[in-house]
């Protein structure tokens, strides 16, 4: 004969658990502390869980990169030989950062800010004008100066970009014998 068969209803007022076999309490017990696991993890994915970075962040993220930038052709670059020249990346950075320290560029400004010629500065706006990721609108005081700016869509690419690289910061290793692999 199995347990089944050996049902005896509980007696009246008293509680569940204390009729329940020792696999069945075993069971329910289990499933309580895996409830309690599960509550404390969400808690801890919850607290944990990464805000996006503020506009600002950011903006002060962007200086940095460019900033960076000038002093690495500062220092590697003495010649001015264009050893590290990206200057549609220089752009898009001054466009997104530069704003937040007051500077709005001109079309010839922009160039200037990617340490481009003016024929190669001038070539790389057209292809990010091209790729929907800046557009230029006139001064409303001079109409013969254009600003540039970055579109909604450069705009969102950048921040996206930018949002990744900002929670990217790894702490050193502690062994300074461990190295990137």
């Amino acid at each position: 004969m199995s347990r089944q068969d050996k049902f005896a209803p509980p007696p009246v007022g008293a509680s569940e658990v204390e009729f329940l076999g020792d696999d069945d309490r075993l069971q329910l017990h289990l499933r309580l502390k895996l409830d309690e696991v599960a509550a404390l993890e969400a808690e801890l994915l919850r607290r944990s869980a990464r805000r996006l970075p503020s506009r600002r962040e950011l903006a002060k993220l962007a200086c940095k990169i460019y900033d960076a930038r000038r002093a690495r052709e500062r220092l590697l670059d003495k010649e001015g030989r264009g050893l590290f020249g990206e200057p549609a990346w220089d752009m898009l950075l001054a466009l997104y950062g530069l704003p937040s320290r007051g500077e709005l560029l001109t079309i010839s400004a922009l160039t200037y800010a990617s340490q481009a010629p003016q024929t190669t500065g001038h070539r790389w706006q057209k292809i990010l004008i091209r790729e929907g990721l800046i557009e230029r609108g006139p001064d409303t005081g001079d109409l013969r100066r254009q600003f540039v700016r970055l579109t909604p869509r450069g705009k969102a690419l950048m921040e996206s970009y930018l949002s990744k690289l900002y929670y990217s910061d790894v702490p050193l290793p502690a062994n300074p014998e461990q190295t990137c692999s």
